[in-house]
């Protein structure tokens, strides 16, 4: 009788263990999210983590897939770490997978669509930030709790949520869009550009005159804005949509005309780039002047002839305890941030250009050139 007790307590302590250890099992979860997405011809990008917010346990981890053709980084960096250069890593890069528990940073290479996913486990409870080093206003947290803590979501309301947030970020409705020719890779569904880029237009036309008057600046024949966007903002942190186009950059001139470009974008930088890249895509070509305004120009007389614009973008906020006008890559030698760049063509032709950044995006454009 005893050793029949024996063996029912043997075997009461062995379900009791296996009970355990299943539970142990279903709470390390591993829960699933994306990096970055895009339309599918790549002209609209979502430069965000979807969903930018999410709760786990402590031991869990969490699966990120690279979802665009616009690089990312997946990145968690240590409390009063420095920004580091996304070229760089924090220093050095993870591939695969990681462990972070706040005391050491994090990141992937640069990665897009079809690069490996990446998994973090997250062992310590905390508030975790999550940032893509290549584009700063696109971040995100990690809630990890206890493992007793009662979870607020599941992975089919992340799944829901980074979907919703998916559909906001590549279908904004007053982002500009180009009714350039499906040739050129620039096609999208309307014809309509926005408002706000078509009041940046007039009122460029209507001042362009008084300026040229008085400073020497050249009066532009056409405008193009080189890329549009907006900074979104969730509880969890920052998205950015990004049109990653030349609105109506296919465009018809006469010799003698200027063409003034804009970035309308907050977040993304772009060049306007004639001929092969130079060995630093980052700073403007020899053969650029400033202008009066601040602005950049330069003359081609032939469509053989190559010009760089260098980084067109807008100034980074500026932040205490932080240098003024600074970004967090001061190693590309961009003193500072012209916000126009204006080309004179001086003979007939077809000039094409390119934004050296998105061009495998399909940023490209046309300067018809007639006499």
């Amino acid at each position: 009788m005893k050793n029949i007790d024996a063996i029912r307590l043997v075997h009461f302590s062995l379900a009791l263990a296996v009970v355990s250890f299943s539970q142990i099992v279903v709470a390390q979860q591993d829960w699933h999210a994306k990096v970055g997405a895009e339309t599918p011809d790549m002209g609209r990008q979502a430069l965000a983590f979807l969903p930018n917010e999410i709760w786990i346990h402590s031991g869990d981890s969490v699966t990120w897939t690279f979802n665009s053709d616009e690089i990312h980084t997946l990145s968690l960096l240590v409390i009063g770490q420095i920004f580091p250069a996304f070229a760089l890593g924090c220093p050095g890069f993870s591939v695969g997978s990681a462990s972070f528990d706040g005391s050491t940073c994090v990141t992937t290479p640069p990665s897009v669509k079809g690069n490996p996913s990446f998994t973090v486990t997250f062992p310590e409870t905390g508030n975790f930030k999550v940032q893509c080093l290549v584009h700063n206003t696109m971040n995100g947290v990690v809630h990890v709790l206890v493992p007793a803590a009662a979870l607020p979501h599941d992975q089919a309301f992340y799944d829901k949520e980074a979907a919703n947030e998916e559909r906001d970020l590549l279908t904004d409705s007053d982002h500009a869009t180009s009714s350039d020719s499906k040739g050129m890779s620039m096609a999208h569904s309307s014809d309509m550009v926005s408002v706000r880029v078509l009041a940046e237009t007039n009122r460029l036309s209507g001042a362009r005159p008084k300026l040229a008057a008085s400073s020497g600046s050249t009066l532009a024949a056409a405008h193009v804005s080189a890329g549009v966007g907006e900074i979104a903002s969730t509880p969890g942190g920052l998205q950015t949509s990004s049109l990653v186009r030349f609105v109506k950059g296919k465009i018809t001139i006469h010799a003698g005309d200027t063409v003034e470009w804009g970035n309308h974008d907050p977040e993304e930088p772009h060049t306007i780039t004639f001929g092969p890249a130079p060995a630093n895509i980052f700073i403007p070509s020899p053969n650029v002047s400033q202008d009066a305004d601040g602005g950049l120009s330069a003359t081609l007389t032939s469509p053989s002839d190559a010009v760089n614009s260098g980084l067109i973008e807008q100034a980074l906020d500026d932040q205490p305890g932080k240098p003024v006008n600074s970004d967090p890559d001061n190693s590309i030698g961009a003193p500072f941030n012209p916000t126009y760049f204006r080309v004179k063509f001086l003979q007939p032709g077809t000039y094409n250009y390119e934004c050296l950044l998105h061009d495998n995006l399909g940023m490209v454009g046309q300067v018809l050139v007639l006499p």
